[in-house]
């Protein structure tokens, strides 16, 4: 006779049904951006091991004597997102539109110092991203950053860019609320 105990399955305690779909695959993706006539959309490239998104919401603590070095409460300072993209296929037309922006004359050379890429310079671009299995998402006014790269070898190697996505205002406006950081499609 075994002597090890009867193990059975119970609910979780307070568990709440939900309505799970399936996993998470949403396929090979596109990368577009906004370098065409007008601020078209054009193919950058498509994706090695897909693109990443990180949202990130902005607060700061407010601390106070009351509640010592613990936040007494805590302010919403915006968003902006982050994108990350390691293309196996791109298109270098395109990638040369993205290297050439702010005021540099080509490609290599450097911006002027304290160049703002929004406003009137209106450096900033969109970003697409289609994937077969999900919504698409679109970032409004995005710039590089850090930067990118690739390995130079002779086996294939996805080439790195990362862009930040901001919710731009204008210089004068008095808020920013309901600025759109992004969107779920691409129209």
């Amino acid at each position: 006779m075994s002597m090890r105990p009867k193990v059975v399955a119970r609910p979780l305690s307070g568990a709440v049904t939900m309505a799970i779909d399936g996993y998470t695959v949403n396929g090979a993706a596109r990368v577009q951006v906004g370098t065409g006539s007008a601020g078209a959309l054009e193919l950058l490239g498509y994706t090695d091991r897909g693109v990443q998104i990180d949202i990130q919401e902005l607060t700061k603590d407010i601390i106070t004597d009351i509640s010592g070095e613990a936040p007494q409460d805590v302010q919403s300072m915006g968003m902006m997102a982050r994108i990350v993209a390691n293309l196996i296929a791109m298109d270098r037309t395109v990638f040369k539109k993205l290297q050439g922006r702010g005021d540099r004359t080509t490609p290599g050379l450097v911006n002027t110092a304290g160049l703002v890429l929004g406003g009137s310079g209106n450096y900033l671009f969109r970003v697409g991203i289609e994937s077969p299995f999900d919504e698409p998402w679109s970032f409004n006014k995005c710039f590089v950053r850090p930067g990118y790269g690739t390995t130079l070898a002779s086996a294939a190697n996805p080439f790195r860019i990362e862009f930040q996505a901001i919710p731009w205002a204008a210089a004068t406006a008095v808020t920013n609320k309901d600025t759109p950081l992004w969107t779920r499609s691409l129209s």
